[in-house]
Order: structure tokens, then sequence, then C-alpha cells
């Protein structure tokens, strides 16, 4: 059937945005089952959807979101709260939640808590009326984090961890992938390794800690606490912890950075000071962000499948935003050593 495109006016003269209501006056049906075709309903028949599709395409019908969002009960909309936008981990991260939300058809509103702000950003995000949350900048007691889920708003925690296990999350195995690090310096004949881990209140740097500290142990070998510097995942954290490293009498052979950014530190610390990487100090980091692969940096570091992490966050809180799943889902990826060489040759007779 063919539809005739008529105008619609107000009674005093002027063109008039077409409503829902309208559209559903023009088909012949209700503003509910024009509402159901447009958030795709496998309930309307399909002659029913077939028609109503074709008096929106006759008149160029464009739903309003806002009232689009009131009747599906849903804005199609998802909050992600990172720590620090300037650090690449997080650009990739970000890449993967935003694909994958793509694809269920839902948008991203993003913050970032660079300025220490988390409560104001929450407020602004549910203000706008998200459907569901992705925290990538959680500590281990975050009360607004703990009051969300108490309240069951869909919240999924992806590169962190709460403690206790009443929370959803995605993460790396970061002990694991310390460990792996730790065993490929070792088998390159390092021992004095120094490393620059992350916050204390944080699950990744104390995780990545954990497997540093309990690869000595399994060989048996006496830590320096000297060669343990806690700080941000940050670049000055980096740059400050290796000139610590430096100005010591008995000189770490490699640094272990909690993450590649920290990482960039190092390597700017090491350049400043004329020590050459890997000839005069070896230096591995974690998170595979893409300048690790650089031609001038070419960092030994942990994959820990970050875009991966993002596209299981999102299926995570989907399931829960569409309340297909209401069990606490909890998945630990796979670490993976990515061999570069910012570690060098095995060392003879050290």
């Amino acid at each position: 059937m063919t539809i005739q495109k008529k105008p619609v006016f107000h009674q005093g003269g002027g063109k008039k945005k077409l409503t829902i209501r309208d559209i559903a006056k023009i088909a012949g049906t209700s503003h509910m089952t024009v509402s159901r075709v447009l958030n795709d309903d496998s309930k309307v028949r399909p002659s029913t959807r077939d028609h109503v599709l074709s008096v929106i395409r006759a008149y160029n019908f464009v739903p309003n979101p806002k009232a689009r969002a009131l009747s599906s009960n849903k804005s199609k909309l998802i909050g992600l709260l990172v720590s620090d936008i300037s650090n690449p981990f997080y650009a990739e991260l970000a890449r993967g939640i935003e694909d994958k939300a793509r694809e269920y058809g839902y948008n991203i509103m993003f913050c970032s808590e660079v300025t220490g702000k988390k409560k104001e950003n929450l407020n602004f995000l549910l203000k706008a009326g998200i459907d569901g949350l992705v925290f990538a900048s959680a500590k281990f007691n975050d009360s607004h984090i703990n009051r969300l889920i108490k309240e069951g708003f869909p919240t999924v925690l992806v590169n962190r961890k709460l403690k206790g296990k009443n929370f959803n999350h995605v993460v790396c195995d970061n002990r694991k992938g310390a460990r792996m690090l730790m065993s490929h310096l070792f088998s390159l004949g390092y021992e004095k390794i120094a490393i620059i881990s992350g916050p204390s209140n944080l699950s990744t740097g104390v995780e990545r800690l954990e497997g540093y500290y309990s690869s000595y142990a399994e060989k048996g070998i006496e830590i320096n606490e000297d060669y343990i510097f806690k700080g941000s995942f940050d670049k000055d954290t980096g740059y400050s912890g290796t000139h610590s490293f430096i100005n010591l009498r008995e000189r770490p052979q490699a640094i272990f950075a909690g993450n590649d950014y920290i990482a960039m530190g190092v390597l700017d610390a090491l350049d400043e000071a004329g020590l050459r990487v890997p000839e005069d100090m070896a230096v591995v980091g974690f998170d595979n962000t893409s300048f690790a692969a650089h031609s001038r940096i070419k960092l030994t570091t942990i994959s820990q499948r970050t875009y991966e992490m993002g596209e299981n966050g999102v299926n995570i809180l989907i399931d829960l935003i569409e309340q297909k799943k209401t069990d606490q889902q909890h998945v630990v990826l796979e670490p993976k050593l990515i061999i570069r060489e910012s570690c060098g040759q095995k060392l003879k007779n050290n």
C-alpha cells in the first residue's frame, strides 16, 4: 500500500513536528504499537510492523530520543568512568567498550577522574539518565560504587576489583602477569630487579606487587626493600622512582614498571641520566599500550587484552540492564607476555 504524505499543521498554520501519537493516528493504530515498532519489539505482527514503518518512511519521521527513552524505560546510554584519559591504556579500553556498546544499540557517555571529582562525575552521568555504568577507576573501598550496587543499579568494574565479591568485574590475572615478567627477567640473568608499583588502594597496584614478591619467594632470593617504590600509575611516578634507584650505591639491573605509563617516565629518567636501555638498565612494563611497540621504545610488557576487557564489560552490563542475567559475573583474562628489546640479551657472569 502506498502512503500519500500529507502535511500536518498547527491550528495557527505553522508546520508541526510529528510525534509518535501523530504517526499512530495516521497509521490507524495506538501510540504504544508505534513505540514497540521503533523499539523492535518482536510481539508486533509483521503486517502491522510493515505498515507502521511505511508511514514512518513516508513522513521522514525521526523520533525524539527523550520520548523514545521514556516509552522503553531505557535511554540507550552507558556511562564510562576512567581514572586518567591521558593514560593510553584507557583509550584502548574505551574503544572496546564503545564498539561493543554500539553493537547493542547503546551510546557511551564518558568521564575522566583526572580532576578527582568522582562524585560530581557520577551525578552528571546519573542525571543524564544512563542505563548502566562501567567503572574503570574503582578503589578497594569505594563508597559510591558500593551504594550503586546496593541500590541494584547496573554496574560493572573493569581492570579493578573491590574488597569482597559482591560485584561484577572483568580483570586480567595481574599476579600471574607480574610473575611472567619476573620469570622472564630471571631467565635473562637479572636478579637485582626493582619495581615501581601503583597505589596500594587499587587492586591492580596491589596484585602486581604481590606477583613481584611471590616471584622472589619462589626463587629463594632476599628482596632489597630499597628496590621498591610505590606511587601512582603515571609518568611522574616512573620518573621519580627511577631517580631514586639511580642514586643507590648498588643500582638495580632491571626495573619492573607497574604499567606502561610508569615505564614512559622510567625511560625519560634513564635517558636524562645517560643510561642506555637495555645495556645499562633493563625495563619492563604492563598493559601493552600502543606506544610500547614503537621502534624507539620496544618495551617488553604484559598484554592484558584491554580491548577484549572492554567488550566483556559491556556484555555483562547489557545482561544486567536487560535483566538477562542477575547472578554475579567474574571474568579473569589470561595475561600474555610480549617480548621486545627493552630487556636485552642474557647477562654474562652477573
